[in-house]
């Protein structure tokens, strides 16, 4: 497969971001766009001057010959969008969550399986700069053994999707988070392995009458390591910070801002606490600069870009996806129970 021809299905805000991604990788061509709405499947076609829309997915794999969708619809019709172009022999790359019930995160499993196309689940965070730094770090062994990890995911009240009133999202069991929490279940799993969910808090701060909750509090347990994730959505900021505590040091990451510092064990005395803040200034400083150049010279990538383009490069070299269905699986089972005790929580 030297050029793969993609579709994209739902036209909605994240479709803008794939177009975007995969009109900078160089053996993808976009061959065409669907959405139930055809006005706006018209119109992200014009914009994106792609010469062919339509309004259902059948159609478009009746008409137009495709070697991958990539499918951007609320996740609800994640699973029966997939099966289908599975099945007429079409490799399929889903958003997070890759779907929202176990029940339906099984049929895309046992239909790639199946029919042996390929099949992966973006969890873009993975590949965002300072998560691969902070990889590299632990196969070193700089970190030593992880025992901790702890996740903020801090939006403000304008968050666009929290926001408003009429968004899907406040539909699913357990509101927005339900459309969020992939990206703390995947990390706690990248880092803790089979991590397990062990309690879940909600509460209300805000004054979106259409958000039951809105801040979000959840542990989890890996053996004898531990992980916390919360989110917000009352933050006086954005930010995505990650700490991960290990025996060897300490890893902060800011993802928003793309920094990463490493902390590793000093002496409790006053000089070591001097030389420890300069060596932190100079990691932030060297992130930094580091990011400045990489924007000045377009070389900056977001975690979704870098992705997407390790996607496309196991469709040309027939190789195993960056993130499987299979693993978007255990994440859909975590994330089935953590809405389940999100319900639960409210109610008490």
């Amino acid at each position: 497969m030297r050029e793969i021809n993609v579709a994209i299905v739902g036209c909605g805000y994240v479709a803008d971001g794939h177009l975007k991604a995969w009109r900078k990788i160089r053996q993808a061509k976009i061959v065409a766009v669907s959405d139930l709405n055809e006005n706006l499947a018209k119109s992200t076609a014009e914009a994106w001057k792609v010469l062919r829309y339509y309004t259902t997915l059948s159609d478009l794999l009746a008409r137009c010959k495709v070697d991958l969708v990539a499918i951007c619809t609320p996740p609800q019709a994640h699973a029966t969008l997939a099966v289908e172009a599975m099945k007429a022999g079409v490799n399929v790359l889903i958003e997070k969550p890759m779907t929202m019930t176990v029940k339906d995160a099984e049929k895309i499993v046992e239909c790639q399986k199946a029919t042996g196309v390929k099949a992966g689940v973006i969890h873009n965070w993975l590949f965002d700069d300072p998560v691969l730094q902070v990889d590299a770090v632990i196969k070193k062994g700089k970190l030593g053994e992880i025992f901790n990890i702890e996740i903020e995911a801090l939006n403000t009240k304008y968050d666009a999707m929290a926001a408003n009133e009429r968004h899907w999202c406040h539909k699913l069991p357990g509101g927005r988070f339900s459309e969020m929490l992939a990206h703390p279940i995947y990390l706690m799993r990248h880092f803790l392995g089979d991590v397990e969910v062990c309690e879940v808090q909600v509460s209300k701060i805000g004054d979106y009458h259409w958000m039951k909750y809105d801040e979000l509090c959840a542990t989890f347990k890996a053996g004898n390591k531990l992980g916390r994730a919360y989110a917000s959505f009352n933050s006086s900021r954005d930010a995505i910070l990650i700490n991960i505590y290990g025996r060897e040091g300490i890893l902060k990451l800011e993802l928003i801002n793309s920094t990463v510092n490493f902390l590793p064990k000093r002496e409790a005395t006053r000089l070591s606490k001097g030389f420890d803040s300069l060596r932190q200034a100079a990691q932030l400083f060297k992130s930094t600069t580091a990011n400045m150049f990489k924007v000045a010279s377009r070389r900056w990538r977001s975690g979704h870009e870098t992705y997407l383009k390790l996607f496309a490069e196991s469709l040309i070299n027939d190789q195993k996806p960056p993130v499987t269905v299979e693993e978007g699986l255990e994440v859909v089972k975590l994330l089935e129970k953590m809405c389940v005790m999100i319900e639960k929580a409210e109610k008490n």
